[in-house]
C-alpha cells in the first residue's frame, strides 16, 4: 500500500561505466536511458530502474539498483539476466555460480558506495572489483545521475 510520502517519477538516467584490467583503462561507457526512481516510505528504500539496451550488452534485461539508508546498494537484473548483487564498502562478497562454461567461483570487493537521493532525483557511485575464480577480472566504477523527466510530469 502506498502512502503519502511514497514517491514515483520517470526519470532520465545518465549512466557512465568506466572500467579497467592489468593496467589497462578502457573507454569509458556513456549512456542514456529513460527509467524511473520512487522511495517507499514504509521500507525506506530509494529504487532506480531501468531497461539494459543492445549498448550494454544485455537488451532484454531490466536493472534496479536500490538504496538503503545504511549506505549499502542492490543491484538487481532481471530478464535474460538474472542476478542480485548487495554492495557494501569494504565488504566482499563470494559465491559459485553455475555457467555455460561450468561452475564458477565469483567475487566482489566494493571500494565506494555512494547515493543521494530526493524527490529531485540524485547520484548513485559504486566502485568495485570483481573476481573469476580467485583472479582479478576487472574494476569498475559506475556512476548514476537521475534526473526527473519533466516531459513525463503532469
Amino acid at each position: 500500500m502506498l502512502s503519502a510520502a511514497d514517491i514515483d517519477r520517470e526519470a532520465i538516467i545518465n549512466l557512465t561505466s568506466s572500467q579497467w584490467a592489468d593496467g589497462e583503462q578502457y573507454e569509458p561507457v556513456r549512456l542514456m536511458t529513460h527509467g524511473q526512481f520512487s522511495y517507499r516510505e514504509r521500507e525506506n528504500v530509494w529504487n532506480v530502474t531501468y531497461d539494459e539496451s543492445d549498448a550494454t550488452g544485455m537488451p532484454v534485461v531490466r536493472t534496479r539498483l536500490s538504496l538503503f539508508p545504511d549506505g549499502r546498494v542492490v543491484l538487481k537484473r532481471m530478464g535474460d539476466v538474472d542476478m542480485e548483487i548487495e554492495f557494501v564498502k569494504g565488504d566482499q562478497r563470494v559465491e559459485q555460480r553455475h555457467t555455460p562454461y561450468g561452475m564458477m567461483k565469483f567475487s566482489v570487493l566494493t571500494h565506494e558506495v555512494r547515493g543521494e537521493m530526493t524527490e529531485d532525483g540524485g547520484n548513485i557511485e559504486l566502485g568495485y572489483s570483481l573476481g573469476l575464480n580467485n583472479r582479478h577480472a576487472m574494476s569498475t566504477k559506475l556512476h548514476l545521475e537521475v534526473l526527473p523527466d519533466k516531459n513525463a510530469m503532469p
